[in-house]
């Protein structure tokens, strides 16, 4: 690779990971950053149909499936239900986060294999 052609993958690289990923300011009209707003789109167009021909998360789902049955059983109060449901919920969205974070992340690391192979 030449001198001129490493300076121009090198510019555009830089030119990349500045305007996606280090300056929200640059982002599409609203409080988010590019790289978050590209990391939610992903995750609620393609991880819906990812998941369901995934065999390991089917397998963990059906899991998740039997421990919401066996919970039902327990004849708990109406205060319990309310502690259990808002553990839950406060779970998944620790596991939205811990998702976002990772897709943002696999965009980062996308544009430094990028970086490398040009």
């Amino acid at each position: 690779m030449s001198n001129k052609e490493q300076k121009l993958k090198k510019n555009l690289y830089k030119a990349l990971t500045e305007y996606f990923i280090h300056n929200p300011k640059n982002s599409l009209p609203s409080s988010e950053s590019f790289l978050d707003q590209l990391a939610a789109f992903r995750m609620e167009t393609t991880l819906p149909i990812a998941i369901k021909h995934d065999v390991k998360y089917q397998k963990a789902q059906k899991k998740c499936n039997k421990s919401n049955e066996k919970i039902r059983d327990l004849n708990l109060t109406p205060q319990q239900w309310d502690t259990i449901d808002a553990t839950i919920t406060a779970e998944n969205n620790a596991s939205i986060e811990y998702i976002r974070i990772a897709y943002k992340q696999r965009i980062i690391d996308a544009f430094s294999i990028l970086q490398e192979t040009l």
